[in-house]
């Protein structure tokens, strides 16, 4: 079975600290990881424009050993009304991955469906995984070396968009607790919060900004 990487939520908690370990261990020692994409071509396509994801990704092709290639709808048969399906199959036949920073996520579940390859989420209108990944990681580096969150609160402040989905999809799964300040209007989605909640996530909204960060270990916004 092929494994993409499309939400957070997909995944067991000891996966994505397996993830994360392997990631603290390849930033502590770079040179170990220079062939590990040795002789694989990975496209990174951009249905909109990114400046961190682009350079994040093609940076880390690039120095895990591999050949990136930049592409977008301007430049793909993709943007002139071939379909999600073809354009999956035709880009399997080529390459040995593919990440994609889509506009909606259907595009992404789609690519999925029809590629014989990997695909990664690079960013849709529902979540960020790769985003919120790093900055888990970011998080072990400084808070917890160990890896165990299981005593910490992240506060959210901002709009409910694709990136707090995440957020909450990882607060399950790592284990710490999640208090979102969001405007009345701009709550994330009630869907996402509910699953999380039901797996026994530790999920709170509010609207009040102090209330969210009270006893917070980490921000964001």
């Amino acid at each position: 079975m092929i494994k993409h990487f499309l939400n957070i939520a997909d995944y067991s908690s000891d996966l994505l600290k397996q993830i994360i370990r392997d990631a603290l261990a390849l930033k502590s020692h770079p040179d170990s990881a220079t062939k590990m994409l040795n002789g694989k071509t990975i496209a990174l396509l951009f249905e909109k424009p990114s400046t961190r994801t682009r350079i994040s990704f093609e940076v880390g092709v690039h120095q895990l050993g591999g050949a990136p290639i930049v592409l977008d709808n301007k430049s793909m048969q993709l943007g002139r009304g071939e379909t999600v399906a073809d354009t999956a199959k035709v880009m399997s036949r080529y390459l040995d991955a593919i990440m994609i920073r889509a506009d909606s996520h259907d595009t992404v579940l789609e690519l999925s469906d029809h590629a014989d390859i990997p695909v990664i989420n690079g960013l849709t209108d529902q979540s960020h995984p790769c985003q919120v990944m790093a900055d888990v990681m970011t998080m072990a580096e400084h808070k917890a070396p160990d890896l165990n969150f299981a005593n910490m609160k992240v506060a959210w402040l901002g709009e409910g968009n694709n990136v707090s989905h995440s957020w909450i999809e990882a607060a399950v799964r790592f284990g710490f607790s999640l208090s979102l300040a969001t405007p009345d209007q701009l709550q994330p989605d009630a869907n996402i919060v509910a699953r999380a909640q039901a797996e026994g996530g530790a999920i709170t909204l509010t609207t009040d900004p102090a209330d969210a960060i009270k006893d917070a270990d980490v921000v964001v916004t």
